[in-house]
């Protein structure tokens, strides 16, 4: 990779812009993973291409500080090599932006963001680069601790390796939260549990999301596959407590949707533990409740009149109608839940975070309100975008309101309010 700025300590060291990075720590260099890790180390050895010509370079600084090197290259995305039976990349409709159809599957984008992987595509050496550079936790996506049923629903003969690699990476002190995304009758039940079991088995694992299989309107073509029942939510919630109950809390759980599903009380916050899976739909409403609570309780007593409207998915607008009081209590304002039927990707899909914008457009224009308010995990990350390319400026335009955007854990829902409430 070739250093495309870098600090005055790095100039020191006798590196340049221009350099093109071969050997780190007596390592071929790869990416941009080699250089953090080296980078925390005092002293180390760097080999660089410049002009053509190999440059041996003896990096010594002090502890805590930094190269500050940045790079031309940007990391190139391994993509994933499976078929599942229930991929949501390939149920997405047609005309999306390209970057949505990229299926990654990348160890290093698991430990860099979160995301999760099946591991199928990771070599033996890769193996070795994660155990060498100590890259955890990873996040992995098992579905079946059962190696058959496993290659039944990923549909690549690789992950027959899956639990062999974990338990190496466990020996050597790599730490993994995992997911099981369960597909009726073919995952859940007795096979749910022995995935559950399974996993605690290895010393590693340190959680265990359930998330029910995700379905658009768009399978034509593809396998066959339902929703999962009440019934089956009921009972998979029902399973996966009473496991947690036995390890003694903190490992396992059913993300909010089986709740939903269930139509059963979500668990209070101190249930979840230190919220690992949050990002996988696990514990985000006990997180919100918590959130909005604490933010109310530090905001001063307003009585704005004002009305406002809270857009929102439809699984999620029960919950918004059970705490809008306190923040129509608090603020002197009057709000209405809308939730928005998602016609873009099918009904079945009510998350908020799957919400476009042409069906905001469609479902909420001409409400009596003087502002709406969208979660930003609705828009894509660092972007004002929603999922069909529509921006909050042409919603905002359309339904000819002001369109405020909070964040997705009620953080900052009721402080946001008041700012545009001062104006």
């Amino acid at each position: 990779m070739k250093i495309a700025k870098l600090s005055n300590i790095a100039r020191k060291c006798g590196l340049r812009e221009g350099d093109v990075i071969k050997e780190m720590g007596g390592y071929p260099f790869i990416d941009v993973l080699d250089y953090l890790y080296f980078d925390n180390e005092r002293k180390f050895g760097v080999v660089v291409d410049r002009d053509g010509e190999r440059v041996d370079i003896k990096i010594s600084k002090k502890d805590g500080q930094s190269l500050g090197l940045e790079f031309e290259e940007e990391l190139d995305i391994i993509r994933c090599k499976n078929k599942c039976v229930f991929c949501f990349v390939d149920q997405l409709p047609k005309g999306l932006r390209k970057t949505l159809y990229v299926k990654d599957d990348d160890y290093r984008m698991s430990f860099i963001c979160g995301s999760y992987v099946t591991m199928t595509n990771v070599t033996k050496e890769e193996i070795q680069r994660i155990i060498r550079l100590h890259l955890s936790p990873l996040y992995i996506s098992v579905h079946a601790f059962d190696d058959d049923l496993r290659v039944k629903m990923i549909r690549n003969p690789h992950t027959r390796d899956l639990i062999a690699m974990m338990r190496r990476l466990s020996d050597a002190g790599i730490k993994m939260h995992t997911q099981l995304v369960i597909v009726p009758e073919m995952n859940d039940g007795e096979e749910l549990i022995k995935s559950i079991k399974g996993l605690h088995e290895i010393d590693g694992v340190e959680s265990v999301a359930v998330v029910p299989v995700g379905l658009t309107g768009h399978r034509e073509g593809l396998s066959n596959i339902r929703p999962v029942s009440k019934a089956e939510a009921q009972k998979a919630i029902d399973d996966v407590e009473k496991l947690n109950e036995e390890y003694g809390g903190y490992f396992c759980w059913c993300s909010d949707e089986y709740y939903m599903i269930a139509e059963r009380k979500i668990p209070s916050f101190g249930y979840y533990g230190d919220f690992g899976q949050i990002e996988n739909g696990v514990g985000l409403i006990a997180d919100f409740e918590d959130n909005l609570d604490f933010s109310l309780e530090n905001l001063e007593s307003k009585n704005y009149k004002k009305k406002a409207t809270f857009i929102t998915g439809v699984s999620f607008a029960p919950v918004l109608e059970t705490l809008k009081k306190s923040v129509e209590e608090k603020l002197g304002v009057e709000i209405t839940v809308k939730p928005i039927r998602n016609d873009f990707f099918g009904h079945s899909v009510t998350v908020a975070g799957l919400v476009v914008g042409r069906d905001i457009i469609a479902q909420a224009s001409g409400m009596d309100t003087d502002c709406y308010v969208v979660p930003d995990n609705m828009l894509r990350e660092f972007t004002t975008t929603f999922l069909d390319d529509t921006t909050l400026d042409e919603v905002q335009n359309a339904l000819g309101k002001p369109v405020l955007k909070v964040a997705h854990n009620g953080s900052d829902l009721a402080e946001v309010l008041s700012a545009f409430f001062e104006r």
